[in-house]
């Protein structure tokens, strides 16, 4: 799968910096509140199954919907779009995930499903695509949140193990990352992450080598527009 499914929890922190985000009800997160780390500890890998070129069948019926700082519907419809010379691995619509599914992908899934529902976590939901020149691997994943506060909690509890950290030119509040291979050949990958309103959404690109983090970006761009407007 892609980045996020290195996320690790690595167990409960003694607190949460007050600058973590407010919760549900506006105030500062409790400090009991464990703390969500994401730990990369191995190379990345690309998808091993082939993708799959979209066919001009009819257009998805998959709907969603924002009003204000919330998001209803079928979470797949915020997914970052596949262009149309691109190829999609898996369903083209995307695949949904249970707060269940996002925990298993988490080294500890006990402690990381606990910290997911009390945050208000209803699931999630990705999807991977190639771009059309075949260099590189763009994966979508989205966590829907019960409140903005806790999308934006999840976020900023949100450390990295391992990889060079910075700043995403261009989007307010993004946590990246970049996973460099040890050789010009190896695959290196981008992460970058942030929300919309109650949704916190992650973009990951890989490909041959360190990549430029001006990729993110464009890609981001895109993803808070149809967080934020639907379109």
């Amino acid at each position: 799968m892609a980045a996020t499914a290195w996320l690790a929890i690595a167990g409960v922190s003694a607190a949460i910096a007050a600058n973590t985000g407010s919760g549900g009800g506006g105030g500062a997160v409790a400090q009991a509140t464990p703390s969500p780390v994401v730990s990369v500890s191995a190379a990345p890998t690309l998808p091993s199954a082939a993708p799959t070129t979209p066919s001009p069948s009819p257009s998805s019926t998959v709907k969603g919907y924002v009003s204000g700082s919330s998001h209803s519907g079928d979470l797949r419809f915020f997914l970052l779009p596949v262009p149309d010379t691109a190829e999609a691995y898996g369903d083209t619509d995307g695949t949904t995930e249970s707060l269940s599914d996002i925990a298993k992908e988490m080294d500890n899934s006990s402690t990381s499903k606990s910290i997911l529902q009390q945050l208000g976590c209803s699931g999630g939901a990705y999807r991977i695509y190639r771009t059309n020149d075949g260099q590189y691997t763009v994966t979508a994943k989205l966590i829907h949140f019960d409140s903005s506060g806790h999308a934006a909690d999840w976020v900023s509890g949100l450390t990295f193990g391992h990889g060079d950290s910075f700043d995403v030119s261009g989007i307010s509040d993004a946590k990246g990352l970049a996973i460099n291979p040890s050789d010009s050949t190896g695959v290196g990958t981008l992460m970058g992450i942030s929300h919309v309103g109650d949704v916190e959404y992650e973009i990951d690109v890989s490909g041959t080598g360190s990549l430029a983090h001006s990729l993110l970006t464009p890609l981001m761009q895109r993803e808070e527009k149809l967080l934020s407007t639907g379109r």
